[in-house]
């Protein structure tokens, strides 16, 4: 008796054990979320946070790092680009002289060394990252400030040195200085619809003033598609207004420096620059214009103009 009443006492204890150990099963499944089914599965990745090295992607149980996108290095809108000092006059340089001084920066070892810091960065640079920046980030780098660069902190445009349309060898600043400019700056075909935005604008609303004008450079660092550019040029001529021959630059060559100076992140954009009659950068703006960056575009320049008469 006394031990089917143990044996009995020991069952009801065991039963009990094994109902609390299923309860605890049951809400341990209960925290656990439901699996993702597992066609979708293939596409499930983890939300991404800001500045992340990576982010993460999974095919069933794989785990597959993916690295994300470079992020665009660009300027602070409203803040002052350009060099220090104003470009000094551009001079014409004999033939002879040019070749001189080709010669000295060949061996100069100094030269020889900015060449190769150059050619280090082309190489580390993928030919496809500013199509790949312009894919992800769109075509609009920032909004254009909504007010003048103080005169006091603003910055002189960088020297380009180039020919006009019209024959003649200028540079940029040069072609700037005296007047209240708006300087397109453009590197490709898909860039020259953004400037246009801006500079039609720009001269329906200062169309027949004097000491006002419309500057463009035309740029081709690549030297493959510098010379079918030369090839075109006669084509350029006939679509640009004559009136206009004298302040269209066409440069071929690498202008690292320049766009530096200037902030250029991606060059497959187009960029206007509002510069005063010092040769100062006041204002700019990128991509394709707004109606308010085309309202406070004329807006600023009628300023420089007046301050320029007084």
């Amino acid at each position: 008796m006394l031990c089917r009443t143990a044996c009995g006492a020991l069952g009801r204890a065991a039963a009990a054990s094994g109902r609390q150990a299923l309860h605890s099963g049951r809400a341990a499944l209960a925290a656990v979320p439901p699996a993702a089914d597992k066609k979708d599965s293939k596409t499930t990745q983890q939300p991404e946070e800001p500045g992340a090295g990576e982010r993460i992607e999974y095919f069933g149980n794989t785990r597959f790092p993916k690295p994300r996108p470079k992020p665009r290095r660009t300027i602070t809108p409203g803040d002052a680009v350009g060099q220090d000092a104003p470009a000094a006059r551009a001079e014409r340089v004999p033939l002879r002289r040019q070749m001189e001084q080709k010669m000295r920066d060949v061996l100069s070892p100094e030269k020889n060394l900015e060449s190769r810091a150059r050619i280090i960065h082309d190489i580390g640079h993928s030919y496809w990252q500013d199509i790949i920046d312009l894919r992800n980030n769109g075509d609009k780098l920032f909004e254009a400030p909504p007010m003048l660069i103080d005169a006091s902190r603003a910055k002189y445009l960088p020297p380009l040195d180039g020919r006009t349309l019209a024959g003649r060898a200028a540079d940029v600043a040069d072609l700037c200085r005296g007047q209240t400019s708006l300087l397109s700056v453009e590197f490709t075909k898909f860039a020259e619809k953004h400037t246009q935005s801006f500079t039609r604008v720009f001269e329906r609303a200062f169309a027949g003033r004097d000491r006002v004008q419309v500057v463009r450079a035309n740029i081709e660092e690549n030297w493959a598609k510098a010379a079918v550019l030369r090839l075109c040029l006669p084509f350029v001529r006939r679509t640009v207004p004559a009136d206009c021959h004298a302040r269209y630059l066409v440069h071929y060559g690498n202008v690292e420096p320049f766009r530096k100076a200037l902030g250029i992140a991606n060059p497959l954009i187009g960029y206007v620059f509002l510069v005063d009659a010092s040769t100062r950068v006041r204002w700019y703006a990128n991509g394709l214009a707004t109606e308010s960056e085309a309202t406070t575009m004329v807006a600023l320049a009628q300023d420089l103009a007046k301050r320029a008469k007084k």
